[in-house]
């Protein structure tokens, strides 16, 4: 799934990502009488009512509004251009909940511009099958709606129902919400079925404080890992890791107490948090630098240091997922197809304990559960609300939701009235409990059933002392709600705080097919040779349908070798992806030369997404790229190479799992260079990650073309990536006389484009542009 929020604000250099999607998506300042929740809040606004999305402050931009922007690829599904604004008193949109009047209200104009998008994407794969998700985004509130065209900018016909749409296409502009501009009602919904793909289960409430029973899901893993950890879990409070890995005598203590312990790669680091049954926070331990970019080396120590009968039945593969994910998951979620693991493998790491106090527990115990932010966990806060006793009108009477929100202090036996638990919908503290809640209620802009969903009103103050204000509100509902709303749109009656979703799912990289044929560029600059070489360059457009075919096949395997090695970032994505499109002719081809050449190196040539090679077929007494991952996965390579060796070789080139496995594998394995004694400058160069992870700018470079000079950009991060797979030696160096560093830099900035939010590029006079030069974004049907 690649989603972004709906403003796309510049990031600052170091911005986090919480940071940046919280300017991107800053909720309104402005509160509704008679309660302390902000207007606009999910999933409850005033007197308890449903209240579908939320409602965002468009950021700002040289003095203007941002537009609003869809938040991923799909396609239109109802457009209703807005009402001229005027300032007539009488005017229903010009209603004013604030001066809740008739004659004397000054006027409050409410846009009523609205676009209604369907996404299908998908977030992950059981074997050969994807999980597919289907959501739909709401844009409300606007005052114009935005232009079909190829480009992205702002002309052709205004978007109609049918027309596809692609993630940051200009869906119109922001509006006003009661007199408030530069507003927007933004949300997320959808049906049961799809929110069973999402969340991994049916949705229904639970119980916190539930232990778990087994693991979770396999098919999408993202975001964070957690582990159920029972209190006989083993522990050791050396100052070092536990030398044994394989359970057994450990000489430490048992934990002592039941605890859940979240565990966050990022930026290279790895990080461990601990919380009680309830979800409590015991204590976060501070990031532990590099672990992330030395997963490998780990792995391969840990395999490496085993007994010789545990070695013969373990590879580093195996042992590096359960690094990565703390249990092996395997390629297709058989046991056949999993990297071995010794059944009894332990999985030390320094945690907090249940009193806070680090020590060293197997994190792989027996009776220990594995997740992560993909199973949308109870005790991490989510909850699923379908009990609403009402369910055809806009009033909550979810009793699950209602004691969420009474005061904690306050006994069951003496619950809150209504009117106390809508003064507390805006405490910080039910609504952090809100963000992590799917909800079940109707929708709020279906024309026909205004009357019945929001009439119980006359019964609320101030309703039932003014008769006039029912029909005035009334009035205004109806002018900013429509009929014929698409049916598939009104059955997507499950709703999700919009924020917490898109935070949630951009850490799921998963790419269908479709957004993965986006990353072959529509447009390439090849260079013969090296970029500084004197032959012209070659300006052509890569043919799709070969890519086609190829991603059909090897797609699912190419996302779960990313998964698996970290490359899980927008910018590590792009890096990988520039060098792979580049390195399979356009994904057309996993052997070079499409295996035309077999003599080529003696037969040891490229093969894979990232292409392993022996340069002049030297196998140097094993000591190579092949055989490398060949003992990595487990197997022990001959030299030389027989029957077997030689059919392992063309799998990297034949079977999808080894062809993606092998190039994220390369990509993150360690000493592809090394300081030596005759060169002790040479640079050290282990996880590509780790260059991909430093911000660089791209600037801006000319060549010489068959079609005029075009623009190309050159990214050091992408180029110390570059350099890192093809030639390490040169990794640091600020333009290495590598071959084909000109259309992997095509490729990885065609890939930033797809993938990034906010990309920016050099101009020729030193500025800035959020479009690179010569680019045409391909789109997909």
């Amino acid at each position: 799934m690649i989603i972004s929020p709906p403003f796309l604000p510049v990031r600052s250099a170091g911005q986090s990502e919480e940071s940046w999607l919280e300017a991107a998506m800053a909720p309104t300042a402005s509160r509704l009488p008679d309660t302390h929740a902000a207007e606009g809040s999910f999933p409850l606004s005033h007197s308890l009512c449903w209240h579908n999305g939320i409602h965002i402050q468009a950021p700002t931009d040289d003095g203007g509004n941002l537009p609003v922007s869809a938040v991923a690829d799909g396609v239109v599904r109802f457009a209703r251009q807005p009402t001229t604004p005027n300032v007539l008193v009488g005017d229903p949109q010009n209603y004013n909940p604030f001066q809740r009047g008739g004659a004397e209200a000054t006027p409050a104009w409410t846009d009523n511009g609205c676009v209604i998008i369907e996404h299908t994407t998908a977030i992950g794969a059981a074997g050969a099958t994807e999980t597919q998700v289907t959501f739909y985004s709401v844009y409300m509130h606007l005052s114009e709606l935005g232009r079909r065209s190829a480009s992205g900018q702002t002309h052709g016909p205004l978007w109609t129902a049918g027309d596809p749409i692609w993630r940051k296409d200009v869906v119109g502009q922001p509006g006003r919400i009661y007199g408030h501009g530069g507003q927007i009602h933004f949300e997320i919904c959808l049906n049961k079925v799809n929110l069973t793909s999402l969340i991994g289960r049916a949705p229904a409430w639970v119980e916190p404080a539930i232990a778990p029973v087994a693991d979770g899901r396999v098919d999408s893993i993202f975001g964070s890992l957690y582990f159920y950890l029972p209190d006989s879990t083993p522990t050791a409070a050396g100052p070092s890791l536990p030398a044994n890995h394989v359970r057994g005598a450990h000489g430490g203590t048992a934990l002592g107490g039941a605890t859940w312990v979240k565990m966050t790669y990022r930026d290279g680091s790895c990080q461990f948090e601990s919380f009680d049954l309830h979800g409590n926070s015991i204590r976060r331990l501070d990031p532990q630098p590099d672990e992330e970019y030395n997963l490998y080396r780990d792995a391969s120590n840990r395999h490496a240091s085993l007994p010789a009968a545990d070695k013969a039945e373990s590879s580093a593969s195996g042992w590096y997922e359960l690094l990565r994910y703390g249990r092996n998951i395997g390629r297709g979620h058989s046991v056949g197809d999993k990297d071995p693991l010794p059944a009894a493998a332990a999985h030390w790491r320094r945690i907090a304990s249940p009193d806070g106090t680090p020590v060293w527990a197997d994190l792989n115990a027996a009776g220990s559960f594995k997740f992560s932010d993909a199973d949308f966990l109870t005790v991490m806060g989510w909850k699923c609300i379908d009990d609403d006793s009402t369910p055809n009108d806009q009033r909550c009477n979810s009793e699950h939701l209602k004691r969420l929100i009474q005061d904690p202090d306050t006994t069951n036996a003496n619950r809150m009235e209504e009117e106390e638990l809508a003064r507390r919908v805006g405490d910080d503290a039910v609504q952090s409990k809100f963000r992590r809640m799917f909800c079940k209620f109707p929708s709020e802009w279906e024309r026909s059933t205004t009357t019945a969903r929001y009439g119980f009103v006359q019964q609320l103050q101030p309703f039932k002392d003014a008769p006039d204000a029912w029909g005035l509100l009334e009035k205004h509902l109806q002018a900013i709600s429509f009929n014929g709303l698409p049916g598939d749109y009104l059955l997507a009656d499950w709703r999700v705080h919009p924020r917490e979703f898109i935070e949630r799912c951009r850490a799921s990289v998963w790419m269908s097919v479709r957004e993965l044929l986006q990353l072959v560029p529509k447009n390439i600059i090849r260079k013969p040779g090296s970029h500084n070489s004197p032959s012209q360059g070659v300006w052509e457009s890569p043919p799709l349908a070969p890519a086609n075919t190829l991603l059909a096949e090897a797609g699912i395997a190419l996302n779960m070798a990313l998964r698996k090695f970290l490359i899980s970032s927008t910018i590590r994505i792009a890096c990988f992806i520039g060098n792979a499109v580049q390195e399979t002719a356009w994904f057309r081809t996993l052997r070079e030369a499409s295996g035309t050449l077999p003599d080529l190196h003696l037969g040891w040539y490229g093969r894979g997404f990232l292409q392993l090679t022996n340069p002049n077929g030297a196998l140097a007494g094993g000591n190579n790229n092949y055989y490398k991952y060949f003992r990595f996965v487990g197997r022990s390579p001959h030299v030389p190479p027989g029957p077997s060796e030689v059919s392992w070789r063309d799998e990297v080139g034949t079977d999808p799992h080894h062809a993606a496995h092998s190039a994220a594998a390369y990509w993150a394995w360690p000493d592809k260079s090394t300081p030596t004694t005759s060169n002790p400058n040479r640079p050290q160069v282990d996880d590509a990650n780790r260059y991909a992870d430093v911000h660089a700018a791209n600037a801006y470079r000319t060549i010489s073309t068959a079609a005029g000079t075009k623009i190309w950009y050159c990214n050091q991060s992408f180029t110390d990536c570059a350099a890192a797979v093809n030639y390490p030696a040169t990794v640091g160096q600020t333009s290495p006389n590598m071959n084909g560093l000109v259309d992997r830099s095509t490729a990885f900035v065609n890939a930033l484009m797809v993938l990034d939010d906010v990309p920016v590029f050099a101009t020729s006079n030193g500025g800035s542009t959020k479009i690179p030069a010569d680019f045409s974004r391909r789109r997909v049907p």
